[in-house]
């Protein structure tokens, strides 16, 4: 993990309780893990896979983390078998060199999305420097995935205080800052019957093959059913190796990561055979992820009944004092 991610303890460890997160893993690790195995390990945390890795066989483990969680990791070590083999790195994996090559990168990194910190970019480097030409990274890639949906729980972050308040007060002019930031999406699931069209994909992020963290996409939608269309539900979906991953749909139960929500500037009320043209869009920019989604919607004859552009630049005020 990055230094600036701020978990806790408490964090990771309902990262390893939430079986549907974790016992894929675990099942992938089942598979490659052989008894010549090195593995490297980026954000071990307090280092449960590195010490599954140990049980399972593995050779040798380099376990990477620049949080203090790493101390927790060491001392839990003592009360494991062959956790001897684990050489336990404080610090971050772009900036250490390792004595060989490993057989496998793990490197579960993700945030609600996976443009998160620099954390794309550690598992490209990892791929890069440390491991082996026909070694194996685990997740294999992120599938992201987008829907259009009717959500008023969600939309109420725009509208209340922002459209509307108690004491009537007149805050409009900060809506447009909240319609243009994404966040993660209430726990329960969505009703199906709000989800206004088959999800679709984004694009796909393959860490065998990634250079960057860029991913740019489009998508479109043919409305199924009518509602009033508030914004997207965008996740990802893990596949960590041949077989084996799991899935974070808004209509199913919540994994740790939680899935993320992005408003429409404003709702729209849409029908059956209505179209919907996404453009999503993430940039890293000076260590940031810069995400635009663009959305066109128009009736069954070509009209058009909506044309937004929004931008997570759009959602940070500016002191225009200090700027000029």
């Amino acid at each position: 993990m990055h230094s600036a991610d701020n978990y806790s303890l408490h964090n990771y460890g309902q990262m390893i309780n939430d079986r549907r997160r974790s016992g894929p893993f675990v099942e992938a690790l089942r598979t490659l893990i052989k008894p010549d195995t090195v593995v490297l390990e980026i954000g071990t945390a307090a280092g449960y896979f590195a010490l599954l890795c140990a049980k399972l066989g593995a050779r040798r483990i380099y376990a990477v983390e620049p949080d203090n969680a790493i101390e927790v990791a060491k001392l839990c070590a003592a009360d494991n078998v062959r956790s001897d083999r684990i050489t336990w790195i404080k610090g971050l994996s772009t900036e250490i060199s390792l004595p060989e090559r490993v057989d496998l990168v793990l490197g579960d990194l993700h945030g609600t999305l996976p443009f998160y910190n620099h954390n794309i970019e550690s598992m490209v480097d990892a791929r890069q420097r440390h491991l082996k030409l026909g070694g194996t990274i685990v997740p294999m890639r992120d599938v992201m995935r987008v829907v259009p949906a009717q959500a008023p729980h969600e939309y109420a972050k725009v509208e209340s205080p922002w459209g509307s308040n108690p004491d009537e007060l007149t805050l409009s002019a900060g809506r447009s800052f909240v319609a243009n930031r994404w966040w993660r999406a209430a726990k329960q699931p969505a009703n199906t019957s709000d989800l206004l069209a088959p999800p679709a994909i984004w694009g796909t992020i393959d860490y065998r093959t990634a250079t960057s963290s860029n991913l740019d996409g489009t998508m479109q939608w043919t409305v199924q059913g009518a509602g009033n269309m508030h914004g997207y539900y965008v996740w990802f979906d893990g596949e960590l190796t041949d077989g084996i991953g799991y899935s974070n749909a808004p209509d199913h139960a919540e994994l740790v990561y939680g899935r993320a929500f992005f408003p429409l500037e404003h709702p729209i009320e849409v029908s059956p055979g209505d179209v919907i043209d996404t453009r999503f869009s993430a940039h890293s920019l000076h260590g940031r992820h810069l995400i635009r989604w663009n959305t066109r919607v128009t009736d069954a004859n070509g009209f058009a009944l909506a044309d937004y552009r929004q931008s997570t630049f759009r959602s940070e005020p500016v002191d225009r004092g200090a700027l000029e």
